[in-house]
Formats: C-alpha cells, sequence, structure tokens
C-alpha cells in the first residue's frame, strides 16, 4: 500500500478542501475510496472529480467521471 494525497472536485469544481491523505494500492483506488463511484483518467465528456498526488513526489494525476 501507498499514501496518496487526494483533492475533491465534486462537481467539476475543487471544494475548497486541501488534500486528503489515504492509503490505497493506487491513485485510481484512493479517489475512489473517497468519492465512492468508479473514476476513468481520460477526459472525454466527464468532469474533473479528484486530483491525486503520491504523497512526497510525483506529478499529480487526474481523474474524471465516466
Amino acid at each position: 500500500m501507498a499514501i496518496f494525497r487526494v483533492q475533491l472536485w465534486p462537481n467539476g469544481k475543487w471544494d475548497g478542501q486541501p488534500y486528503q491523505k489515504v492509503e490505497a494500492t493506487s491513485a485510481r483506488e484512493a479517489a475512489e475510496t473517497l468519492l465512492c463511484v468508479p473514476l476513468d483518467v481520460r477526459g472525454g465528456g466527464g468532469q474533473i472529480r479528484a486530483r491525486v498526488r503520491p504523497f512526497g513526489q510525483g506529478d499529480a494525476i487526474e481523474f474524471y467521471e465516466r
């Protein structure tokens, strides 16, 4: 398991809250754990729902609604 920092965008806009630490096996799992919905890494027609950073390193990965 790894630690990720997750920033939520529940309505396609940042909710103003700070990143939350989540322990998960992947960035996608970390985002889905907090939002309780399946997410995709492609934008398509969906709105951004979460931005995830590996704790202490790496660029953010954005996840979108399916």
